[in-house]
């Protein structure tokens, strides 16, 4: 993926990820699905609070807002704005053809990320098996008696396979060498998540629209240094929240001088948030301890607005514009995939 303006990319990162709640502190946590003990990287979306699967006004409110999203990412990341409406129709399309005919329908996502070699997606929701797996091709697709499996080829490592499982509430997406722990984990209900963790799975409890801890001090040494900008190698980790409890984001950094430059570029990246929420969320950023925090007034509106931006985000991935050549994911390109 080409990066045009990390800046920019960096703040809607930490806007889709995670905050320590002081608040939450109840020891019994619900079990949710967490198949690696040492990720780099914890995320959790509901899109449920988007409103998308809500009926009536709200469901059509949410999907327009949703595609117009898509549409403002997809021109963001260098689509030709004569192309606009083809974006628009695409992302229609994947709504209507995926999400809300009962083919792939979404509620929850977590995501886990130590490298290349050790990721696990886990989408939660209702999934109509037996349709998803004639998208993914007959002959790509093993069928057992309440789940159906595919492989294919790494799009950053075609040396390398992805493992697929879709059932009828649960999708797991992995790397296939690691695919046996993966699924065994879940099979059994076991979550081996790291207690250096602990924060993002107090925030679970809250079903929030976003949730993410970002052990950054671990991902900016995989990362190809030239990637990272001077001012941001300092930082250690990150947590956030938003909810309609809390929405607060919690940056780590214990060098006072780097801390003192940080916030600067934070304040500065504080416009590109608001820019991201709509300009609809007054956010303000300060530093205590030995961290900055980024705050917003939490409330329903706010949780909805960033859970319907959550669904777009994923969405332009599927629906871009690159190199004059419009890349769909929906029924229309069920036949052509590349």
């Amino acid at each position: 993926m080409k990066i045009n303006n990390l800046n920019t990319i960096l703040a809607i990162v930490l806007f889709t990820s995670v905050l320590m709640i002081s608040g939450f502190n109840n020891p019994q946590i619900e079990y949710f699905p967490a198949p690696l003990a040492s990720p780099q990287l914890s995320l959790y979306a509901n899109l449920t609070a988007s409103g998308l699967y809500d009926a009536g006004e709200s469901a059509l409110n949410a999907s327009q807002e949703i595609v117009s999203h898509v549409e403002n990412l997809c021109v963001a990341r260098g689509a030709d704005k004569t192309t606009s409406h083809h974006i628009r129709t695409a992302a229609e399309n994947l709504l209507n053809d995926r999400l809300l005919n009962g083919q792939i329908k979404v509620h929850e996502l977590f995501f886990y990320f130590a490298d290349q070699q050790n990721f696990a997606i886990i989408l939660r929701g209702e999934f109509a098996r037996q349709r998803l797996a004639g998208v993914l091709g007959a002959g790509k697709v093993v069928d057992a008696s309440d789940k159906s499996v595919a492989r294919f080829r790494s799009p950053l490592n075609p040396s390398e396979l992805i493992f697929m499982q879709v059932g009828s509430d649960e999708i797991v997406i992995c790397p296939d060498n690691i695919s046996g722990n993966v699924t065994e984990k879940l099979s059994a209900r076991q979550n081996i998540l790291g207690s250096e963790f602990a924060a993002f799975a107090k925030m679970i409890r809250v079903r929030p629209a976003v949730a993410a801890e970002i052990n950054l001090a671990a991902l900016q040494s995989a990362a190809a240094k030239e990637l990272v900008p001077d001012w941001f190698k300092a930082l250690r980790h990150t947590r956030l929240i938003v909810s309609s409890q809390m929405a607060k984001m919690q940056l780590f950094m214990p060098d006072a001088d780097e801390r003192a430059r940080l916030l600067q570029q934070v304040e500065g990246l504080v416009g590109g948030l608001r820019e991201h929420a709509g300009n609809l969320v007054d956010f303000s950023a300060a530093a205590s301890g030995n961290s900055i925090f980024i705050e917003a007034p939490a409330g329903d509106e706010l949780e909805r607005l960033v859970s319907s931006r959550s669904i777009a985000f994923l969405m332009h991935f599927f629906v871009r514009a690159q190199k004059n050549q419009l890349m769909v994911s929906s029924r229309d390109a069920d036949a052509n995939r590349e």
